[in-house]
Parts: structure tokens; C-alpha cells; sequence
């Protein structure tokens, strides 16, 4: 009996020192820069995603919400060029009757300097471009993407349609 009682005492021993072993491990990885660092990217790759596809989508109707939508989802030049649009340039979006809907079918973060706050984005976007009275027609797109870390999260700063070709 004296035996059972020195295993049991051993195996409780060290399932106890395993136990803090695992917990100590896992609170310092939690914290760790790899983590932080793919957590960083991650969020960066879904909000690039959902600006993406925002910023090559409009519709027509809306001219003006949609670039007020392009305006809060862009900073840095991107946004400079954006407030530009001058209402020439809204009429003959307006005019020109089409609903554009963009939609990203697959994106990469190429680069990410998490310290510095920006990243480079690789997206192929579908996008779905509906005229009042004509059937809608589909064309797919390659984009390189900016974004910089600010304040209120991830913005794109750079977007440039990459040619057929291109690598």
C-alpha cells in the first residue's frame, strides 16, 4: 500500500510541475512579438479586404455618400486625391447610370512593418458593374495597396491597378 501512496504522490508531482510548466509557457507566448506581430497582419489583411472593396465600389445614385465612404476609408495622398473630386466629376458619375460593386476575391499582405504602422497589400478584385438598362457585365482586377495604421485603425494610402502581367 505504501508504494501505491509514493506513485500516486510522484504522478501528482509531476502532472503539478507540467501544469505550471504549460501555464507559464502559454502566458509568455501570449505576449510574445511573433503573436502580436500575426495578430497585426491579420488585421490589417481584413480591413484591407473590406477597403478595397469599398474604395472600387459606387453607385450612382449615392455619388456623394460614396465618396464621403471613399474619403473615411483612405488617408495620406490616397485621401488628398479623393477630395479633389470636383462636381464635374460627380455629374458625370451621376450621368453615366451605373452601379459599380467590388468585390475581393483573394489578398496577400506582402509587407508589414508593424512598428512604422504600414503595409503592403496584393488584392484580385471582381468588380460587377451595373448600367440602368443594359445587362451587368464582370471584370476582375489586380491592385496594389498602401495602408498605414492611424488612429481610427487601418487606411489605405496608395491603390494602383496592376497590369495583366505584371509581378
Amino acid at each position: 500500500m505504501a508504494a501505491q501512496v509514493k506513485i500516486a504522490i510522484a504522478v501528482l508531482a509531476a502532472a503539478c510541475a507540467f501544469t505550471g510548466w504549460a501555464g507559464y509557457t502559454w502566458f509568455t507566448a501570449a505576449g510574445s512579438e511573433a503573436v502580436t506581430y500575426g495578430s497585426s497582419r491579420d488585421d490589417a489583411l481584413k480591413t484591407g479586404r473590406e477597403l478595397v472593396a469599398r474604395l472600387t465600389s459606387l453607385d450612382h445614385h449615392r455619388v456623394d455618400q460614396g465618396i464621403a465612404d471613399w474619403l473615411a476609408a483612405s488617408t495620406g495622398p490616397l485621401r488628398d486625391q479623393l477630395g479633389k473630386t470636383d462636381d464635374a466629376t460627380k455629374q458625370t458619375l451621376a450621368k453615366d447610370a451605373t452601379v459599380s460593386t467590388g468585390k475581393v476575391l483573394d489578398a496577400a499582405i506582402s509587407e508589414l512593418d508593424d512598428h512604422a504602422g504600414t503595409a503592403k497589400m496584393l488584392a484580385s478584385v471582381e468588380i460587377t458593374m451595373a448600367k440602368e438598362g443594359a445587362a451587368p457585365t464582370t471584370k476582375r482586377n489586380r491592385f496594389a495597396a498602401g495602408l498605414t495604421r492611424t488612429g481610427e485603425g487601418w487606411k489605405l494610402s496608395a491603390l494602383d491597378q496592376l497590369p495583366v502581367g505584371a509581378r
